[in-house]
């Protein structure tokens, strides 16, 4: 690299210049230390080594799969992620689920996951403090993602390989989409597993027509997402459209007192109340949740406008819209605006102003699942 390129597009010499070679640090590492891949270094050593006690039946690329996927999947979750069906969440479930699969491969029990966590936390936790600090957290998300998988792994594993037994038995060496997708659909085992398994066993599998189905599938899901539930709320009166837009309320205020990291996981309102589900690896303390109150009850006070606009996803997002559940939005979407204190990406419908909605009190603060929060609280008017 050798030129900076200005917003003209005028072209001037660096004054520093340099190779980008793509090796990264552990590369680096390895070369400097004379080893012979990074997985042979102090970073992995131990847990490839462990790994290898562990197994029934060694195969070094299980090792390294498994020892590169659980120091992935545990820096994703320190850093606030959770598994889940969409953006880095899906590449922290598939991770999981493939270091799981390759447990499995090896004879290793799952019980060990804790030791193999608390293994690696030791190693990087002097460089990387947080996964000290989480812990627990990760411990959690890992083995909660784990008890889901298993049965379904169980099951599809089961289902696939009758299936390539039979294409064997015909001379046949191509897994058909519409069987990966039945697969997905009835097993919910997800098709990069399968395409592995596949593979392994001389396999080949359609990925292009399975994507076509997938995504065929994902509409008809969106557009019944839409007729059930139109505008975001099952029920719609006054009340509850008031709670509506006090969870928007909630989710900024969390952010601005928990991190950018509380992001929604799930709500619920009725007539009587709002249910607001968000990720958090600790109990929210009472001086928290106090701020949270104070904030949303500030923003009520000043009776800002709630205001709608209609748009694209990608120009939702480019504005600085908090956008959730992707996998639902259409091509157009409505983004609403509380003041200069919230933005989110929504089906509505929402109260005209903030004013009219009252005091909002926190009635309760728990537990919903491993990483998850629960908060409860009510509207009081005057």
């Amino acid at each position: 690299m050798e030129y900076y390129k200005d917003a003209d597009g005028k072209y001037t010499k660096l004054k520093q210049k340099n190779v980008d070679t793509g090796l990264g640090l552990e590369r680096i590492n390895m070369l400097l230390q004379g080893k012979e891949t990074p997985f042979d270094t102090e970073i992995f050593k131990p847990m490839m080594d462990k790994l290898q006690i562990l197994a029934k039946q060694d195969d070094i690329s299980s090792r390294r799969i498994i020892a590169e996927h659980l120091r992935s999947s545990m820096m994703i979750i320190a850093d606030g992620g959770k598994p889940s069906n969409i953006d880095r969440g899906y590449i922290l479930r598939r991770l999981i689920r493939r270091m799981i699969r390759h447990l499995n491969k090896l004879g290793i029990s799952l019980e060990r996951l804790e030791e193999l966590i608390d293994l690696d936390v030791k190693i990087l936790g002097e460089m990387y403090k947080e996964l000290v600090e989480n812990r627990d957290n990760i411990v959690n998300t890992i083995i909660e993602e784990k008890e889901k998988f298993v049965k379904t792994l169980e099951n599809g594993e089961k289902e696939l390989q009758k299936e390539l037994n039979k294409l064997r038995e015909k001379g046949e060496n191509t897994l058909s989409a519409e069987e990966v997708f039945r697969l997905y659909e009835t097993y919910g085992f997800p098709q990069e597993v399968t395409k592995e398994i596949a593979e392994e066993n001389g396999f080949n599998i359609d990925l292009t027509s399975f994507n076509k189905l997938f995504k065929e599938h994902q509409e008809k899901s969106r557009l019944g997402s839409e007729q059930k539930f139109k505008g975001g709320l099952a029920e719609q009166n006054e009340q509850t459209i008031s709670y509506h837009t006090a969870t928007h309320l909630l989710h900024k205020a969390l952010q601005i007192v928990l991190g950018e990291h509380a992001t929604q996981k799930g709500s619920n309102i009725t007539t009587e109340r709002l249910r607001f589900d968000f990720a958090h690896p600790e109990k929210v303390t009472k001086e928290q949740l106090d701020e949270v109150e104070r904030i949303v009850n500030e923003q009520i006070k000043k009776d800002l406008k709630v205001t709608c606009e209609e748009m694209s996803y990608d120009e939702a997002k480019a504005s600085g819209a908090i956008g959730l559940f992707e996998n639902k939005y259409g091509d157009k979407v409505k983004v609403y605006t509380i003041g200069d204190f919230s933005k989110e990406i929504c089906g509505g419908p929402h109260v005209e102003h903030t004013g009219v909605l009252g005091t909002f009190k926190i009635k309760k603060e728990e537990a919903s699942s491993a990483g998850v929060r629960r908060i409860k609280a009510i509207l009081i008017k005057e």
